[in-house]
């Protein structure tokens, strides 16, 4: 006899793969209304971005008049808040994968690569 023990797992696999796309919209919104910060080390310069790696704001002290240095502020605060918002959001598929009982092999590397500089988006 055959064995069709199998099917109900592919079914339920299928099932999941079809809500991904919707899951991962409802995602992104959420993440696009969340505040992610990074601040130089001096505190001269806060950057806000959202969940998904947008700026939202950029806040200067107004007593740093050192166009070197203040650059120098610019990039480091931008640059913290975009690695928190890669991790916040590799953190937020991960656990996404994990509530709908989806195993792909490479989704944690994957994720650990976006979290530590990859691209959030695929494009510039």
């Amino acid at each position: 006899m055959f064995n069709f023990g199998g099917l109900g797992n592919m079914a339920s696999l299928l099932s999941s793969a079809q809500q991904i796309p919707a899951k991962m919209q409802q995602l992104t919104e959420q993440l696009k209304k969340e505040h992610i910060h990074g601040s130089s080390a001096d505190g001269t310069v806060k950057v806000t971005m959202n969940g998904v790696g947008q700026m939202q704001s950029i806040e200067v002290d107004p007593s740093a008049r050192e166009s070197s240095q203040l650059e120098s502020s610019i990039v480091e605060a931008t640059n913290k808040a975009s690695d928190a918002a890669k991790q916040r959001y590799a953190e937020a598929v991960s656990k996404m994968a994990t509530d709908m009982n989806i195993k792909i092999p490479g989704l944690d590397g994957l994720l650990a690569n976006l979290a530590s500089g990859g691209n959030l988006t695929g494009g510039a």
